[in-house]
């Protein structure tokens, strides 16, 4: 039987299936591995080291993000926005993000000594942090340029290398937990780089910073300083109630809906990655004018988002009724946990049906719009998981969410509608 064309219906939903399945791959070992590394020192440290372990690594996390957003998605739209072709502008982010990445880690050095960590362990740490800032732009950078396989394959290898080289310094050669930990993850994020190949690492070293920095000016001015806001105001929309359920009642109080929201972790993995893999597709897409194509891309990418949904609900409900100790110890109110994990199903139902829109407004360089968006939608969460501790209870807390997250939606969704309609894609 003869191969179905290029353009038939089954080549293409064949074609999508292979990238997602790629696109699935790293973030599930990245996942897998920072949970078996922090699960590991929380066995291994006493309790006021492993909340420092917990902080530094937290911290380095959130800086992975910004670094995300200020050099990561600006470097995948810029097929759909650059005037004069996206030479110039991917040079002068990769080189910014060298030098980024070199500040960073002398400020976490500097912040992991301040907190007690020797100068050993500190370096580590600062080496992992400015490694791992190099590693998700040169992520992104392989996205833009079509070479999945690249990413995969550093997912991997960082994943690989890092619980290796954990196990074998703790466990077999007995090094201290701080010092193998540290080590461990540095060695993992540095090793990992070389898979995406010299092309990468020469850009990091190439040419002037201050010429490149001439161009960069622009995608701060136009794209970068939106999508930085952006992160800022999703950190606040999306963990509103961590922060304010813990300084205001208590770390007991934030355990059921911590437990239920893990519980939901895999929609999060799924967002995630997808969105790395249609967001250089997107781009391409509204670059090229291709509104048939783009809609059933957004399409399917909500599809697929919705079936990890119902299957992540599933596995919830099925746990919490049926198997309650695989996840939970006695100390946990299971009807407070039950009701936290109705309601983190609806805020997640929420989020996802703004994910695909959301990152096509990405692709299009619509940052503005989306900070505009998820300023407002956070404002809201803000205010309603304060009202809902007041006059509710912490559980209620997900449920006020669920007022910023529409808010979300409708915004994204009426800024979507825009662009498509400003480019002639509607």
């Amino acid at each position: 039987m003869a191969s179905p064309p290029l353009d038939s219906h089954g080549a293409w939903y064949l074609l999508r299936a292979r990238r997602y399945a790629i696109a699935g791959v790293g973030p599930i070992a990245l996942a897998g591995t920072n949970f078996s590394v922090s699960f590991a020192m929380l066995r291994l440290e006493a309790p006021g080291d492993f909340g420092v372990f917990t902080f530094l690594f937290v911290a380095a996390q959130f800086t992975i993000a910004l670094s995300a957003a200020l050099f990561g998605a600006p470097l995948q739209a810029l097929p759909a926005t650059s005037r004069g072709g996206p030479a110039d502008g991917t040079r002068a982010i990769v080189s910014a993000t060298a030098l980024a990445a070199v500040l960073a880690g002398l400020g976490f050095l500097s912040l992991a000594r301040s907190m007690g960590l020797p100068f050993v362990p500190a370096g580590c740490y600062a080496l992992y942090t400015g490694a791992m800032i190099l590693r998700w732009v040169g992520r992104a950078w392989c996205y833009a340029t079509d070479r999945p396989l690249r990413t995969a394959a550093s997912d991997l290898i960082y994943a690989a290398v890092t619980l290796g080289t954990f196990a074998v310094a703790a466990g077999w050669l007995r090094i201290d937990p701080d010092n193998a930990c540290y080590a461990a993850l540095a060695t993992g994020a540095s090793v990992s780089l070389a898979s995406f190949g010299r092309g990468y690492i020469a850009m990091l070293f190439a040419g002037s910073f201050r010429t490149f920095w001439t161009v960069y000016r622009e995608i701060w001015r136009t794209q970068s300083r939106w999508a930085l806001l952006g992160v800022g105001t999703t950190e606040a929309a999306a963990n509103a109630h961590v922060y304010l359920v813990t300084l205001l009642a208590s770390g007991e109080a934030m355990a059921p809906i911590a437990a239920a929201s893990l519980l939901m972790r895999p929609i999060n993995v799924a967002q995630n990655a997808l969105a790395d893999a249609e967001r250089p597709q997107m781009a391409r897409l509204i670059a090229a004018g291709a509104a048939t194509e783009l809609r059933r891309t957004t399409r399917l990418f909500l599809g697929v988002l919705l079936a990890v949904w119902l299957a992540a609900a599933a596995l919830a409900w099925v746990i919490v009724h049926y198997f309650p100790a695989v996840a939970f110890s006695q100390g946990y109110d299971l009807g407070t946990v039950r009701l936290a994990i109705v309601l983190w199903t609806i805020v997640s139902f929420l989020i996802l049906l703004q994910v695909p829109l959301n990152v096509m407004l990405q692709a299009g360089g619509e940052f503005r719009a989306l900070a505009a968006a998820t300023l407002c939608s956070s404002i809201v969460n803000v205010v309603g998981v304060a009202l809902a501790l007041a006059f509710f209870g912490p559980v209620w807390s997900v449920a006020a969410m669920t007022l910023g997250w529409t808010v979300d939606l409708l915004l994204v969704r009426r800024a979507a509608m825009r662009m498509q309609r400003a480019r002639g894609l509607a």
